[in-house]
């Protein structure tokens, strides 16, 4: 598995040095007033970190609030439970009796 994760490594650092050689060019960047010239690796890279650690934020968000939900007291369900005036036992012998519209075979 170490050497799984060395593979990965070595071949993400290898590809992030290939397109900051590859893009050296400066680009200009307006953002609201703010106008900057930066080589385009850089804006890359950054745009790609920024999208990446806001994707990890809303991941741990959504994570936070299904394990809350789940320590919610066991008596108190989170979702109102509607009453039915059959019993599963009473669901499932319909069921089984249903005949299957689909069902070719004869019933002698």
């Amino acid at each position: 598995m170490q050497k799984i994760r060395w593979f990965f490594l070595i071949l993400m650092i290898t590809l992030a040095l290939a397109l900051v050689l590859q893009n050296q060019e400066q680009v200009d960047i307006q953002l609201l007033f703010l106008k900057q010239s930066l080589p385009l690796s850089v804006l890359l890279i950054s745009a790609t970190t920024i999208g990446f650690l806001l994707g990890a934020l809303l991941t741990a968000s959504m994570l936070r609030k299904r394990k809350s939900k789940k320590k919610q007291s066991p008596g108190e369900p989170s979702v109102p439970v509607q009453k039915s005036d059959k019993t599963a036992s009473h669901r499932l012998r319909a069921k089984n009796t249903d005949t299957n519209p689909l069902d070719t075979a004869s019933q002698d």
